[in-house]
């Protein structure tokens, strides 16, 4: 069996890529990379992984030829261009580069990593770069069936975190007010879910006409509010009365202007991030993913150890 992935240089496909080398029976994966010095030396020493140039604005650079399954990413650019514009523009290369690959059939599963939210066309900011892949794969022809990954908040934002807590003691939040809570994940239990939904051999009951049969999967994990971050942070420090700088709704475009996000992305992130407030699109949730599975193992206190102990 042939996964392959693109691009492969995000943390997404790296925790992917080590919960597929360590499966029972690992699969022959290609990785696709704009630069190949960014290739994890734990990859390049298995017998299982090959990393290949590529870059997913480039189609010419890709070649789906041999795969029976592709996991596809859509990276988020912050170089001040629309943001969905570039999305529609990789997402049609990934789905004409793999339409040109062999007969019917050869790929029997397209999993693109998308966004909780990411069935909706309005107030969800920059999951719209999701949403536009999933409407441009979900087309994709000569393929068994596309599966849209939902994860819900990375915990992994949370990361900013340590180094202002270790420099003044205070962290700031964008989830207001600080009792609000909202699920999240972890890398590693997203990567787990699409390893496992890459490797599946049974296919999803067709629903509906779609051609392909296109699966929306909405992955979650532990719930957490900014008042259960902050007393995560003080257990694993040690410090006392850790302060949160709350950022009101209004301000969160402005907080990340400041942080260095170009105005178009940030004004998205913001959008994003009000969404799952009281009101906001997410927040009301009007068409839910019918597949809903909480598969995170990981709690976010293992996480914040780590990156403390590291820092």
């Amino acid at each position: 069996m042939q996964i392959t992935i693109v691009p492969a240089s995000t943390r997404v496909a790296a925790a992917t890529i080590r919960h597929l080398l360590s499966s029972p029976s690992p699969p022959s994966i290609v990785g696709y990379y704009r630069d190949l010095a960014r290739v994890p030396e734990e990859f390049q020493t298995s017998p299982n992984f090959t990393a290949k140039k590529g870059d997913i604005e480039d189609a010419s650079s890709l070649d789906f030829s041999g795969s029976d399954a592709v996991l596809s990413i859509t990276p988020m650019w912050y170089d001040g261009r629309d943001i969905v514009d570039v999305a529609k523009e990789v997402s049609w290369n990934v789905r004409n580069k793999i339409e040109e690959t062999g007969g019917k059939g050869q790929i029997k599963r397209l999993v693109v990593l998308s966004s909780f939210g990411g069935q909706y066309t309005e107030g969800i900011g920059a999951i719209l770069t999701n949403h536009v892949a999933e409407e441009i794969l979900g087309g994709t022809n000569n393929i068994g069936e596309v599966v849209c990954v939902r994860p819900v908040y990375f915990m992994e934002n949370w990361i900013t975190a340590v180094d202002t807590i270790k420099a003044e003691n205070y962290f700031f939040s964008t989830f207001t007010p600080s009792s609000f809570k909202l699920p999240h994940i972890a890398v590693k239990d997203i990567g787990e879910t699409l390893a496992k939904e890459l490797l599946s051999a049974t296919p999803y009951p067709i629903n509906g006409s779609s051609k392909p049969p296109v699966h929306p999967l909405e992955i979650h994990g532990p719930n957490y509010s900014t008042d259960d971050v902050q007393k995560i942070f003080e257990e694993v420090t040690g410090k006392n009365e850790i302060e949160v700088r709350e950022i009101p709704k209004e301000g969160v475009q402005g907080f990340y202007e400041m942080v260095g996000l170009p105005p178009n992305v940030a004004e998205a992130f913001a959008e994003m991030n009000n969404s799952v407030l009281k009101g906001g699109m997410l927040n009301v949730n009007p068409e839910p993913t019918k597949d809903v599975r909480h598969v995170g193992k990981t709690e976010l206190g293992e996480l914040v150890r780590e990156w403390w102990e590291k820092a």
